[in-house]
């Protein structure tokens, strides 16, 4: 489309429209990239419809893979993994960035770092244009998470890793136990999905999704689901389900769905000693009445987890070298655009709800 430009939102005018700019000058510790794949995340549509306010204009896009072009000095960098990255490496990076000094970081929840940039979300100005997936190039600063992507994962899919991959894998990270477990997971989006294909092969004792949607559903048991219930069914339908189990109950809830609805489902049929993490909620909704008596005799915990931490990413693209195979996720990628039909993704993404659609650039 052009050698270097972006795809500029504007909320006022609900306008995406391409910026025909120069490339910046890398400051030190800086990597340009020049950007390959971009997927429609969830907070992009929610932006684009104005469900969920950003700075404005903005270049959006998180979800990347990219090749890198030019580094910022002649001293080394390196990935995650400690490899050497050099030019022409194909890579994927963390959705934010955040300095090695700050508290947070230590404390290995570098997400909420005070100093945080977070790509695709960060106002276009002078000083700042490359700094999303909807443009040709990007700069990644001093702090991201930087990862080689690996030959066996495919380059189309591989944009969903570093936000709904390493996502779903900081769920697990906060369980204590999954092996032998009866999970539900609610939600059968990308994220659900993909939880579900963790836990089974984190060898669950069984899967269940509670989805609305018969058809994402049954898309579902090609993850690792081994039961389903759509939710606007009769409750008899879940208790039967959970009949079969030793406890009556699940042992972890995992809400990828951000319902209320769905998040009381999960509470009331938690087992004895059930873990909680609730993730989907990332848009303002209601209070959630909890009973304490209830959370102290039936031993129930509940953690939330917002985006991920750099382990996490590390154990997501490890999952998906090992595992791309196994369950269909190239057809999370259901229609693909160029950069210059940015507009008509979003429209398109939100008319027909697909799991993901991609910006090939």
């Amino acid at each position: 489309m052009c050698n270097s430009c972006v795809m500029l939102f504007d909320d006022r005018e609900r306008s995406i429209l391409p910026e025909f700019t120069a490339l910046p000058e890398l400051k030190k510790g800086e990597i340009l990239v020049k950007n390959k794949y971009a997927t429609l995340c969830g907070s992009d549509l929610h932006t684009f419809t104005g469900r969920r306010k950003e700075p404005s204009p903005i270049v959006l896009g998180h979800e990347i893979v990219g090749e890198i072009r030019e580094m910022a000095s002649n001293e080394p960098f390196y990935d995650l993994n400690g490899n050497v990255l050099k030019l022409g490496d194909i890579i994927t990076w963390t959705i934010f960035a955040a300095p090695n000094e700050d508290e947070f970081v230590k404390d290995k929840m570098p997400q909420k770092s005070a100093s945080l940039f977070k790509y695709g979300h960060v106002k276009f100005t002078e000083e700042e244009k490359f700094n999303g997936g909807l443009g040709t190039h990007c700069v990644l600063k001093k702090g991201t998470g930087i990862l080689k992507l690996p030959s066996s994962i495919n380059q189309k899919f591989a944009p969903i890793i570093n936000c709904a991959g390493a996502t779903a894998m900081a769920a697990f990270r906060l369980i204590d136990k999954i092996e032998n477990k009866n999970v539900l997971i609610l939600g059968a989006g990308v994220l659900g999905l993909i939880a579900a294909s963790i836990a089974d092969q984190k060898k669950a004792a069984s899967v269940t999704i509670l989805d609305i949607d018969d058809e994402r559903l049954t898309k579902s048991k090609d993850f690792g689901a081994k039961y389903i219930y759509n939710a606007q069914s009769p409750i008899a339908e879940l208790e039967n389900i959970t009949s079969q189990f030793y406890k009556k109950g699940f042992d972890v809830i995992i809400d990828m769905s951000g319902s209320v609805e769905a998040i009381k489902t999960g509470l009331n049929f938690s087992a004895i000693g059930a873990q909680h993490i609730w993730i989907g909620a990332v848009t303002p909704t209601e209070d959630i009445a909890i009973n304490p008596e209830m959370m102290i005799r039936k031993l129930l915990s509940i953690k939330g987890m917002h985006n991920y931490n750099f382990e996490d990413f590390v154990n997501a693209v490890s999952f998906f070298e090992d595992h791309f195979e196994d369950y269909p996720f190239q057809t999370f990628i259901e229609k693909e655009f160029e950069l210059k039909e940015t507009k008509e993704a979003f429209e398109y993404a939100i008319k027909h709800k697909p799991f993901r659609v991609l910006i090939n650039i």
